[in-house]
């Protein structure tokens, strides 16, 4: 779908607000003319020929001119803010669903500022050009087109005078606009480097007095602000200088219009209050001029904005949703058959893979950061779809079941805490939004959440975040291990869920762990080799490939075991730190 396809299927969705608003900008258009036509039927009419009778109707309607005009915009605005509003609405909603939908792949890559971005900042291009500018740009040409058929047909020559005046009045704003968005720019870099610097040095104000450095760091802010002031009035000077021309521009058409329709009045061939209304409308027309100069920016930013909106849109999506088979029950047997899998062609991840993990197993894999471990639990999540060979679930091709029942059957407790901007209870309840009251509390107190529960003063309905209710690390973890006892998984995937914690939080962490993988299949994939000693089966990968498998007790019998090296290593390291 084109860009323009889009943006017009979007407007159709609100024809009603769209037919309001032009009726509103007609209105606007209308009272725009009709101020300057007035006058000169007052003047060639009233004043010159004497027809008294028609001051009152004129003056009437000269006084409702005003009230009319506000009537329509006050309006045209409401309808327009609320048509951009649904029109944000919708392509917000459009991009939320389809971000929702990406291959995994992509939301690892993309950073979650450049998907905002997308979301927020260029949207909010569109609906400057669709809400404000289109519409504003609309009512100006049109009112202006109509006001050169009006001056035509007055003169020929004082139209033709008046665009040499929006001309030269066009290629000033060509000119010298470019220039000031230059340098306006180069000004905000240099603030925003003023306000880095200052906000680091801020927080590092203990650093720079215990060293003495306050002298440094002012002469340095003052260098630093004297240069973007420099900036600021190269901006100034360049911007006044834009305005002057434009307003010696303006100012000299306008008297040149009276001067020569003076003339033309003397030698019979304009009347006053035509010459009048000219004046009027070539004051006018300047704006929609310098408009049309503005459209080829708002154009280019809104082109470039519907680029990088559909940038996301035709990203790959995930993996296709088929209604495929439904287990009746998942037991939890997971087999990995000559798997082999790679995120870029040429660069296998996994290599002719091969592991049998009995339902009711917890499996601890180990390896250095980039052997394959988080990528081989990926594709246990289904997060990707493998190259090559069969992962089997219960003897079932993954690729042959109904990925949403499947999904249901998995939790993962990830290294990395996701907390929402939600109540404690809805943050638990996550997986299973069904769940009672009590079934949330029991799942708050099987991971060792009860001394927060008691903590806090509302319970599972205090709120968490920034501004309410904060946790430890340690919280958090629990909170996520709860959320996954709620969710009541068969299979239960704990990405370096101990990592990086105190030993009273690991403690309780191993804790609420033991009950949560009670007859459960698990992957744990810790650091610390001492919390997964007593796992089923300790698999070792290296460069995507199974080296070694077995228990803590058979890998540790192995003289040059891969593992026993590792372990043997991180214990004697501990053993340093705590004599130290």
């Amino acid at each position: 779908m084109s860009h323009f396809s889009y943006i017009l299927k979007i407007l159709r969705r609100h024809r009603k607000r769209m037919i309001l608003s032009l009726l509103a900008m007609l209105g606007i258009m209308l009272v725009d003319l009709g101020s300057p036509l007035v006058i000169a039927i007052l003047i060639d009419n009233v004043i010159s020929l004497g027809s008294y009778h028609l001051l009152a109707p004129l003056m009437l309607f000269f006084l409702a001119l005003p009230f009319a005009s506000a009537v329509c915009r006050i309006a045209s605005d409401y309808t327009i803010t609320l048509l951009g509003q649904r029109v944000v609405f919708d392509i917000r909603l459009d991009l939320y669903r389809h971000v929702h939908k990406l291959h995994c792949q992509y939301i690892q890559e993309a950073t979650t500022g450049k998907i905002m971005e997308r979301i927020r900042g260029d949207v909010n291009q569109i609906q400057n050009l669709l809400t404000n500018n289109t519409p504003q740009l609309l009512v100006q040409v049109v009112t202006g087109l109509i006001m050169v058929s009006i001056m035509l047909t007055m003169s020929v020559k004082l139209t033709l005078m008046m665009f040499a005046g929006i001309l030269l009045y066009l290629i000033n704003y060509r000119i010298m606009v470019p220039r000031i968005r230059k340098i306006q720019r180069r000004y905000r870099r240099k603030m925003d480097r003023l306000s880095a610097y200052s906000q680091e040095r801020l927080a590092g104000t203990l650093v720079v007095k215990s060293f003495n450095r306050e002298r440094f760091e002012s002469r340095n802010f003052i260098k630093r602000n004297f240069l973007a002031e420099r900036v600021f009035h190269r901006f100034r000077t360049t911007n006044l200088t834009y305005n002057v021309i434009s307003g010696a521009i303006t100012w000299g058409n306008y008297v040149l219009i009276i001067v020569v329709g003076t003339l033309l009045v003397i030698r019979g061939e304009l009347t006053y209050g035509a010459v009048t209304a000219m004046t009027a409308f070539s004051f006018r027309l300047l704006y929609p001029a310098s408009m049309l100069a503005e459209l080829s920016n708002q154009l280019q930013q809104a082109s470039v904005s519907l680029d990088r909106i559909f940038e996301l849109m035709n990203a790959e999506k995930d993996i296709p949703e088929v209604h495929g088979l439904r287990l009746a029950k998942v037991r939890g047997e997971v087999v990995f058959d000559h798997v082999n899998f790679q995120y870029e062609e040429g660069k296998p991840v996994l290599r002719d893979l091969c592991l049998h993990v009995r339902a009711g197993q917890t499996v601890a894999l180990v390896g250095q950061t980039g052997c394959g471990k988080t990528t081989l639990v990926n594709l246990i999540y289904r997060y990707h779809k493998i190259t090559d060979g069969r992962l089997l679930i219960d003897g079932k091709d993954i690729n042959s079941l109904d990925i949403h029942a499947y999904r249901r059957c998995i939790a993962m407790v990830p290294q990395e805490p996701i907390i929402f901007d939600a109540t404690l209870g809805e943050n638990i309840g996550y997986g299973n939004p069904k769940a009672s009251r009590k079934d949330l509390e029991r799942a708050a107190r099987m991971a060792e959440l009860g001394g927060v529960l008691d903590r806090l003063e509302h319970g599972l309905d205090s709120r968490l975040g920034a501004e309410f209710v904060t946790l430890s690390v340690g919280e958090r973890q629990r909170l996520c291990i709860a959320r996954a006892i709620l969710a009541n998984p068969t299979i239960l995937i704990l990405d370096e869920a101990t990592s990086s914690l105190d030993t009273h939080s690991e403690k309780l962490i191993q804790i609420a762990m033991e009950r949560v993988m009670a007859d459960r299949t698990c992957f744990v994939i810790a650091h610390r080799l001492s919390t997964i000693v007593n796992s089923d089966l300790i698999v070792v990968m290296d460069g995507g490939q199974v080296l070694e498998q077995g228990t803590h007790a058979e890998l540790m019998a192995r003289p040059d075991g891969r593992y026993k090296f590792l372990y043997t290593t991180q214990t004697d390291h501990a053993g340093i730190v705590r004599t130290a």
